[in-house]
């Protein structure tokens, strides 16, 4: 994992028994690539040696200001610019004190007060001393300016008392670094637009009408981007609230006309847009410039406010994304589905009033994201929590879109095809034919521009061919050949490929002379079967790929697909829905069949929300496969005779068993039990997980 590779990092120690475990932090993330700085306090040095720390980090240990009498001195502002992060582990209660204060009286403190970049804070303390109310206003005020509590884990402490106060383990620690790195690089030079709070519109200049909106939640999802490293727009109404982050450029309006105004202004040049304002629908159509005087029954007219979501929806581009908020009362998940689709947009969050803890004015809430291909509903919990949820499933939008709009730096078509033709079952007959197949097959492969996304030729998609030819007529150019076809993806944050599709197609047969040309026009039924094959597997592996990374992504795609099985049916074999439940024919139906979209969502939340977080947490990304595994159990129900499940299984098998080659036992015992039911076949091997 390279996430901490080349990253600068203070590490802090102060006095605590737990010093200790700084040397295997240091060690860490030494492991991982990092250059790290110790900072060590003079209490800290009772419990650790600078030469342990000096000799594992290869840098000299800081701990004064003046190291010489010669005039030298160690430059707490350097090391603040220098820095990428300061982690602090273990902190004590002492230093946390200091730190909240202002009580700058060594080195570290003063380092800490010069720091530009994210504090990662290790509290490390008896029980008593963690839950002392000073302790806790303490951490509450270093989280609300911006740093980063590593919570200490309960456990027996060095008073022998067991409570809350044990400094998290040093693979936690480093963790928590990596899971921040990880998700600042997925809104690395993002621009990101936020809505926020309420809008006033004026009755007159002491009168307004309004609602109960905080900003809450338009904060939080504030803070979420520009921690992920987006830079953030954040158009505010009138709130009590205050930004942390460096990186959001904050812009206060009053009423909704301001707020249309700015948003229509700076939506053009974001990638995405939040829409989490408590808009007036409506503003008084006259606004008086005096006080109005009470003087019997009032009617106030109101007209339309300009309606922000559906048009930013109207300029929306195919590389931006948008996000809306629906705060409802009855009929709440039809009233959400429509604004989706009236304002264009790709998913939105649904509020109720019915559900307690949830609104306007609480801390936490409770929301369901919904999409043009289903629901997730959330429980009731921190608004922080809620803002990560919302930023994680639009990440992995953006994350589609800059993979499939990729800047052109050559005429890279979608794939990184290889090809090999085998002969060696064909004996005595010239072989120049198969040299001419190979190559027409190559430039097809190669040049043809299946789709209207092209990518830069690193990003391109990796997919094998191997075709081995049986038989073959030199009279009539007739061949009986078998194709194995394979294509893989990349996981996020990581040097390894995983397979997305493994294919063993015995029903190849097509005819082929050296004059033959083989060419493909999208939207056209070939009227040869082999360029029907090549095109279907081709458009297969695109779409496959697609889904991936979005959910439903490659739905576009895919129909091309399944429109070349539909019209191919005379072309020769594989493509007759009764010829084999796992035939080319077969295996698109089920997949873009409605029964089995629980396996469909599984290519999305395998690959993209599970095996994609293993680089920065594993066992976060093995409980979401884990999960995930339960849609190819649905799918299995849903239609036992589809060879989609088994298939997966079979092309999963080594991967499925070397991530269940660590986890707790419960949870290898679920899977293997899940997937002995789907491929017995495969007994023996998932039996291993159980052994390792």
């Amino acid at each position: 994992m390279d996430i901490l590779k080349g990253k600068h990092i203070v590490l802090g120690v102060t006095g605590s028994i737990a010093a200790y475990k700084s040397a295997m932090i240091a060690r860490l993330l030494i492991k991982s690539g990092a250059e790290v700085q110790v900072v060590i306090t003079p209490a800290g040095k009772e419990f650790i040696t600078p030469l342990t720390l000096s000799t594992l980090t290869r840098n000299p240990v800081i701990s004064e200001f003046f190291s010489n009498r010669d005039g030298s001195w160690n430059s707490h502002v350097d090391l603040g610019l220098w820095a990428d992060a300061m982690l602090i582990a273990p902190c004590t209660a002492s230093t946390l004190g200091k730190m909240a204060s202002g009580v700058a009286d060594n080195m570290l403190i003063t380092t800490y007060y010069s720091m530009k970049a994210p504090v990662f804070i290790a509290p490390a303390m008896d029980l008593d001393m963690y839950q002392h109310p000073v302790t806790q206003r303490n951490m509450e005020t270093l989280r609300s300016i911006g740093n980063i509590i590593i919570e200490p884990a309960s456990g027996e402490l060095a008073s022998q008392l067991i409570g809350k106060g044990r400094m998290q383990e040093p693979e936690v620690i480093v963790s928590a670094l990596e899971e921040y790195f990880s998700r600042q690089a997925q809104f690395s030079k993002k621009k990101v637009l936020i809505t926020a709070g309420p809008t006033y519109e004026a009755i007159d200049p002491v009168r307004f009408i309004g609602n109960y909106s905080t900003g809450k939640m338009g904060f939080a999802l504030a803070e979420e981007c520009a921690l992920r490293g987006a830079d953030v727009t954040l158009i505010a109404g009138p709130v009590n609230l205050q930004t942390r982050h460096p990186g959001i450029n904050r812009i206060d309006v009053k009423s909704a006309q301001q707020m249309y105004d700015a948003a229509m202004e700076h939506f053009p040049h974001s990638d995405a847009a939040i829409l989490c304002a408590a808009v007036a629908d409506f503003t008084p159509a006259v606004t008086s410039d005096t006080k109005i005087k009470r003087k019997g029954e009032m009617t106030l007219t109101l007209k339309p406010n300009p309606d922000i979501a559906a048009s930013l929806g109207a300029i929306k581009r195919p590389d931006q994304r948008m996000v809306g908020f629906a705060l409802e009362t009855d009929n709440e998940q039809n009233n959400a589905q429509d604004k989706l689709e009236r304002k264009n947009l790709d998913f939105i969050v649904l509020n109720s009033l019915r559900d307690e803890g949830a609104g306007f004015g609480y801390d936490t809430n409770k929301v369901t994201l919904i999409d043009r291909n289903g629901s997730e509903e959330l429980p009731l919990q921190s608004k922080k929590d809620v803002a990560k949820a919302i930023i994680t499933k639009l990440s992995g939008l953006l994350f589609c879109i800059a993979f499939m709009f990729m800047p052109l730096k050559t005429q890279a078509q979608e794939l990184n095809p290889t090809l090999s033709i085998n002969t060696s079952k064909i004996q005595g007959t010239d072989k120049d034919v198969f040299t001419s197949l190979e190559s027409a097959v190559k430039e097809l492969l190669m040049n043809q521009a299946w789709t209207d996304y092209h990518f830069t030729e690193k990003e391109r998609i990796q997919c094998n061919f191997n075709l081995i030819v049986n038989k073959y007529d030199a009279q009539s150019g007739k061949m009986e050949c078998e194709l194995t076809v394979q294509s893989s993806r990349p996981v996020y944050g990581s040097g390894y490929n995983t397979t997305v599709f493994n294919f063993r197609d015995v029903a190849v047969d097509f005819t082929y002379t050296e004059q033959d040309r083989i060419e493909y026009t999208s939207g056209i039924t070939p009227d040869n079967n082999l360029t029907a094959i090549l095109a279907y597997y081709s458009l297969l592996i695109i779409g496959l790929d697609f889904d991936t990374m979005s959910p439903n992504g490659g739905t576009d795609i895919l129909r091309q697909a399944e429109n070349i099985a539909a019209s191919s049916q005379s072309l020769g074999g594989g493509w007759r829905s009764f010829d084999s439940k796992a035939n080319r024919y077969t295996i698109i139906n089920d997949y873009m069949n409605g029964t089995l979209s629980s396996f469909r969502q599984l290519q999305y939340d395998y690959h993209r929300k599970g095996l994609d977080d293993m680089s920065s947490n594993a066992d976060r990304g093995r409980a979401t496969i884990t999960e995930s595994l339960n849609l190819l159990s649905e799918a299995y129900q849903a239609k036992s005779t589809s060879a989609l499940p088994t298939l997966f299984t079979e092309i999963k098998k080594d991967e499925l068993i070397n991530i269940y080659s660590s986890g707790i036992s419960s949870e290898r015992s679920k899977v293997v039990e899940l997937l002995s039911r789907i491929n017995p076949s495969l007994s023996n091997d998932w039996s291993t997980i159980m052994t390792q």
